[in-house]
């Protein structure tokens, strides 16, 4: 019997890693289709974010475009399917174009979060001992500050715009993401195949890359979808207190704080945004609790 040679053995164990990541996709992806209501946010999420991407393009007006002979229209009204505001601006494009800046914000402040909380506890949970606990401390510190006051004196020290709401939303919701990877990382590094990686001469960078990061992209990837709607939340919050993104750029918050005052008189106003409002935040609800199942390794044998 001929020796396999060294090639023939590092190949047979690629095969067999992608082997095993195309069936561990594929029974996750079963694990979240059987989620019926996860599959349908998913659905939903993607139409917003088409929705968001293409608002220059199918809003009937531009978001700021005023009309004072069409003050209050009411739905229905020719060329105004959801009705005008009290300058007469269209309240499905204003809809459209909060869509857009709710998303934009909320994606770039997780980003930016996942990034800061990617380098914090990859190198909390590798390198251990003081700069473990230095960069714990210095987490613990932030958990114990109320990330939504600290997310409103950033905006109040940086002033209103998008980059400042997108800066302190992040800063406001990296912790429980970065304690998250730290706790992976740990759990990942004495693995027998990391440990085999490390006897065989692998660099830091290599094993942290290749052998351990993988290993924590899906706690990540669910963390990061609850951390959306999160982030959504917030951005419109800032907006009712006035710091969000500034006028004439449209927002839920803003528009809901503006329909409140017209409550009585123009009701669709404020049951515009809040129905499209509460509805992205359960669809991107669904789509992370069915994420939490598709990752649930308890739940292997139910696929």
């Amino acid at each position: 019997m001929t020796a396999l040679s060294t090639t023939d053995i590092v190949l047979s164990r690629d095969i067999a890693t992608r082997t095993r990541i195309v069936s561990e996709g594929r029974r996750r992806w079963l694990r979240f289709y059987a989620n019926k209501f996860a599959f349908l946010g998913a659905i939903f999420c993607v139409l917003l974010v088409l929705a968001a991407v293409l608002a220059p393009w199918i809003a009937p007006y531009p978001y700021d475009k005023v009309d004072y002979s069409n003050i209050f229209a009411p739905p229905g009204t020719a060329g105004h399917l959801l009705g005008t505001d009290n300058l007469g601006r269209d309240v499905l494009s204003r809809l459209l174009f909060s869509l857009r800046t709710a998303l934009m914000i909320a994606f770039a402040a997780e980003l930016a979060a996942l990034v800061l909380a990617l380098a914090i506890g990859l190198a909390a949970g590798y390198l251990g001992g003081r700069v473990d606990q230095l960069l714990m401390a210095g987490t613990d510190i932030m958990f114990a500050f109320p990330s939504y006051l600290f997310a409103v004196i950033l905006v109040t020290v940086l002033g209103r715009s998008d980059g400042a709401v997108i800066i302190a939303i992040a800063v406001g919701s990296w912790v429980n993401q970065a304690r998250l990877i730290r706790a992976q990382v740990i759990k990942m590094k004495v693995q027998e195949y990391v440990e085999a990686g490390r006897a065989m001469g692998a660099s830091s960078p290599t094993l942290v890359l290749r052998y351990i990061l993988p290993g924590a992209w899906g706690p990540m990837l669910v963390a990061t979808s609850f951390g959306i709607p999160a982030a959504i939340m917030a951005e419109s919050g800032l907006a009712l207190l006035g710091l969000g993104v500034a006028p004439p750029t449209p927002s839920w918050g803003t528009m809901i704080i503006e329909g409140y005052g017209q409550l009585f008189n123009a009701p669709y106003l404020i049951l515009a945004p809040l129905i499209l409002f509460a509805l992205t935040m359960l669809a991107f609800t669904w789509v992370g609790d069915g994420l939490r199942d598709a990752f649930d390794v308890n739940n292997d044998g139910h696929a």
